[in-house]
């Protein structure tokens, strides 16, 4: 049985693991995320996944990774569909309890306390200044996007908004003009 003693070594190693990789994969490129998951089905097993912010970044992590070692066991690293860990993890897992237990499909991500994961971050960036500078132009080209696609739709609505106006008014030139006749008098009604 498990005491306290276990657990709190059990998670000092975890946190040791999570920065000693984090930072070896740091040196392929850019790092957005990492996680190691808890599953114990065959499939995700000592599955740890990373997302580059690059692609290009990914790609070099996967060909220096291939036929390296780590504690004695060979690295199998390849791509994953996996794109949005979030989305994959397992919410109940996350949550509560999940009831299928280790071997559920959906990632059952082990919890890195946040201090760690801005301490490693920071260490990526002073171990690689180049990178600074290369996220913020994603993230300033994304917003730029965000705020073209705001404005489009803020000028569609007031073109849409216009257009009911005219229509409006149009509308309402018609029912007037329903009472006269083709030289502009009232037409009293009754017949032809």
């Amino acid at each position: 049985p498990w005491d306290e003693d276990m657990y709190d070594r059990a998670q000092q190693h975890l946190e040791a693991f999570y920065i000693e990789v984090f930072l070896e994969l740091a040196n392929y490129g850019e790092i957005e995320d990492l996680v190691v998951v808890d599953n114990l089905s065959d499939h995700m097993i000592g599955n740890v996944y990373v997302k580059y912010y690059h692609e290009e970044d990914a790609e070099r992590a996967l060909m220096k990774l291939t036929g390296r070692f780590y504690s004695g066991k060979l690295i199998q690293a390849e791509y994953t569909t996996v794109s949005d860990f979030r989305e994959a993890r397992c919410r109940a897992f996350h949550e509560t309890r999940c009831n299928r237990g280790a071997y559920c499909n959906f990632m059952h991500i082990k919890h890195i306390p946040r201090a760690i994961k801005r301490r490693v971050v920071r260490e990526m960036y002073d171990d690689h200044p180049e990178y600074l500078g290369q996220t913020r132009g994603k993230r300033d080209k994304e917003r730029g996007r965000k705020e073209d696609k705001e404005k489009k739709d803020k000028d569609r609505d007031r073109e849409k908004e216009r257009s009911r106006s005219r229509r409006r008014e149009k509308d309402g030139k018609k029912d007037r003009d329903r009472g006269r006749d083709r030289n502009g008098h009232e037409n009293s009604g009754g017949g032809l």
